[in-house]
C-alpha cells in the first residue's frame, strides 16, 4: 500500500503487519509447556497447604486466585494465590464444615468488592454454600447463603450442591446448581442472590426432558445481550441408541421488557459423541460458540461449535478409542477451553501416552488438532493427571508483556502424601506466540516518519529498504533496533528520518 505523506510525495510502505515468528519446515507454532507449581499439603497440626484444584485461575490484583477442594487445616480445600512472577504460593483462607466444603468448578468473581464462589458441599444443610472472601489482608471469609437439606430444598425449591461460577447480573449473583429445586425434581436448578437483600431464588427449575438437568461445571456465560449454560444430561436425545434421555442441552437466558428472564432450550446435544459437557462455553465474538463434550463410552467426547443465528451445530473435531488416536489425541475432553488466535486450548481426562489425559489445541482455521504435552501423572516431576473441572486463564506478564495460559491440573505432579494416592496436582503454564502486530503510519515533518504499532513481542526491529523485491524482509538493514517499553504491552512506536525516495518497512518482533 502507498501513501503520498507530503507535497514531495513521498512513499512509505509497511510491508509487514505480523510479527516475525520463524517456523520450521511450515509446522504450526507449538507452545512450550511448563510446569511452575506441585501443589502439596504439610500435615499437622495446624495443617496447611494445596491440593485438587478444580476450577480456573481468576486474576486479582497482580496474582491469580483459585480455590482446592482438599489441603488446608481441616483437609477440606482452600482459597490460595499463585504469584506468576515469584511461582509462590500463598494460602489466604480453610474451609470447614460450616463455610462448606470441596469446590467444584468454583472459580472466584469479584462483585460489590469482594470475591465469590460456591462450594459444593458443607455448610449448615450440607449441600454447600455462597461464600465470600475480603481481596485485602485479613482474607476473611463470609458465608453468604447455606444451601440447604433435602427436606428443605424440597419445601422452598432451593437448589443444592452448586458447581459453578457466580455471575453478576445487575444487582444479583446468578449461579447454577447441580441439585435440588421444585417439589418432586432433584435435576438442579439456575438461582439468583440478591447482592442488597441477601434472599437467594430459585429461578429455573431443570425438569430432565424440556431443559435438562444436572449442569456440572457451567456457569451462565455472556454472549451480547443473552447468558448460555450447559447441563450435563437431561433433553429429549438419548447418550446412544437406546439408552434413555440425557444428552444435555444449551440453554439461554435473556431478559423482556419488563427486565422479567426468559429461558429457553436452543439445542438437545444429540448424543453419543456429543454428550455431557461439564464446563462453559466460550465465544469468538462473532456468532459462534465452543464447547466440549466428554460423551460415553465408545464415543468419548468432541469438541463442537454452535452458531446462535441459525442454531446449526458442528462437529470440529471427535474422540476415538483405537489405541493410535487414545495415544496421539486423548480422550474426553473435560472442562472449559480457551480461544486465542483463533486456537481452542484445552486438555483431557484421559487417553495420552499414560492414560492420564493430554493439554492440546485445535487451530480452528482448519481444525488441525495438537498435543502440546501429555499428562504423566505421577512420574517424577510429571505434569500432573486427569485434569477435571478446570480450564485455562489466559495472563500477560506486566514487564514483558508475554501472553501465558495458567492451568491448575487437580491430580498428580510430585506430591503425593498419604491418602492421596493420585497426587495433589499441579500448575502449569503455557507459553503463547504474540498477537499480531497492528501499525499506523504518520509524518510529525517533513523529514521524518513515525510506525506506531501494538501487538508482538518486544524487543522490536525495524527494518528497511528501498526495494520490496528483496526478499526476505528479515535480512534487511535495520533502521532502529532493540525498542522496548518498561510495561511491555505498547503501543510502541518509532521516528525515522527519510528521503525523497520512496522506502519498505518492515517491523520485526519475538516469537517467545
Amino acid at each position: 500500500m502507498k501513501q503520498t505523506m507530503t507535497s514531495r510525495k513521498l512513499a512509505a510502505l509497511l510491508l509487514s503487519a505480523l510479527a516475525f515468528v520463524p517456523l520450521c519446515n511450515g509446522a504450526a507454532y507449538m507452545n512450550p509447556v511448563v510446569k511452575v507449581a506441585d501443589l502439596g499439603v504439610i500435615a499437622g497440626p495446624p495443617a496447611s497447604g494445596q491440593a485438587n484444584p478444580q476450577c480456573r485461575f481468576t486474576l486479582i490484583g497482580s496474582n491469580l486466585w483459585f480455590t482446592t477442594s482438599q489441603g488446608g487445616e481441616a483437609g477440606v480445600g482452600t482459597v490460595s494465590m499463585f504469584d506468576p512472577g515469584t511461582s509462590n504460593i500463598t494460602q489466604l483462607a480453610t474451609f470447614d464444615n460450616v463455610s462448606g466444603k470441596a469446590p467444584w468448578s468454583a472459580s472466584l468473581m469479584l462483585a460489590a468488592g469482594k470475591a465469590w464462589f460456591t462450594t459444593s458441599s458443607g455448610g449448615n444443610g450440607g449441600k454447600g454454600t455462597l461464600v465470600s472472601i475480603q481481596t485485602n489482608y485479613p482474607y476473611a471469609m463470609s458465608v453468604a447463603f447455606h444451601f440447604p437439606t433435602n427436606n428443605d430444598a424440597l419445601t422452598n425449591n432451593y437448589g443444592q450442591s452448586p458447581h459453578s461460577t457466580p455471575v453478576q447480573i445487575g444487582n444479583d449473583l446468578w449461579l447454577t446448581c447441580s441439585q435440588g429445586g421444585v417439589v418432586g425434581s432433584a435435576y438442579g436448578c439456575i438461582s439468583k442472590y440478591n447482592l442488597t437483600t441477601g434472599v437467594l431464588t430459585n429461578m429455573l427449575s431443570f425438569d430432565e426432558t424440556t431443559n435438562g438437568r444436572q449442569p456440572l461445571g457451567s456457569s451462565l456465560v455472556k454472549v451480547g445481550d443473552a447468558y448460555y449454560y450447559l447441563t450435563f444430561a437431561g433433553g429429549t436425545n438419548g447418550l446412544t441408541a437406546g439408552s434413555p434421555n440425557g444428552a444435555g442441552v444449551l440453554g439461554r437466558l435473556t431478559f423482556d421488557g419488563l427486565n422479567q428472564p426468559v429461558f429457553t432450550t436452543v439445542l438437545h446435544l444429540p448424543g453419543r459423541f456429543v454428550a455431557n459437557s461439564a464446563g462453559d462455553v466460550v465465544s469468538d465474538g462473532t456468532n459462534n460458540l465452543y464447547f466440549l463434550s466428554s460423551g460415553v463410552a465408545t464415543n468419548p467426547g468432541a469438541i463442537v461449535k454452535f452458531n446462535t443465528i441459525n442454531s446449526q451445530l458442528t462437529t470440529l473435531f471427535t474422540f476415538i478409542t483405537n489405541a493410535v488416536a487414545l495415544t496421539n489425541y486423548g480422550k474426553q475432553p473435560y472442562g472449559t477451553p480457551i480461544l486465542y488466535n483463533n486456537e481452542l486450548y484445552f486438555t483431557t481426562l484421559a487417553g495420552g501416552t499414560q492414560g492420564k489425559g493430554v493439554l492440546a489445541k485445535l487451530t480452528l482455521g482448519n481444525n488441525t488438532f495438537t498435543k502440546l504435552a501429555d499428562m504423566e501423572g505421577i512420574v517424577g516431576l510429571a505434569l500432573g493427571g486427569s485434569p477435571q473441572y478446570g480450564g485455562g486463564t489466559l495472563y500477560t506478564n506486566p514487564a514483558t508483556g508475554r501472553i501465558s495460559i495458567y492451568l491448575p491440573i487437580n491430580k498428580g505432579g510430585a506430591n503425593a502424601p498419604a491418602g492421596l494416592t493420585s497426587g495433589c496436582g499441579t500448575i502449569l503454564r503455557v507459553d503463547m506466540q504474540p498477537q499480531p502486530i497492528t501499525t499506523s503510519i504518520s509524518m510529525p515533518d517533513t523529514n521524518h516518519i513515525t510506525l506506531t504499532w501494538t501487538g508482538g513481542y518486544q524487543p522490536f526491529d525495524v527494518l528497511t529498504n528501498s526495494a520490496v523485491t528483496s526478499f526476505p524482509a528479515t535480512s534487511w538493514p535495520a533502521a532502529a533496533t532493540g525498542i522496548n517499553s518498561p510495561t511491555g504491552t505498547g503501543p510502541w512506536s518509532v521516528t525515522l528520518p527519510v528521503s525523497g525516495s520512496p522506502n519498505y518497512y518492515y517491523i520485526r518482533g519475538q516469537a517467545q
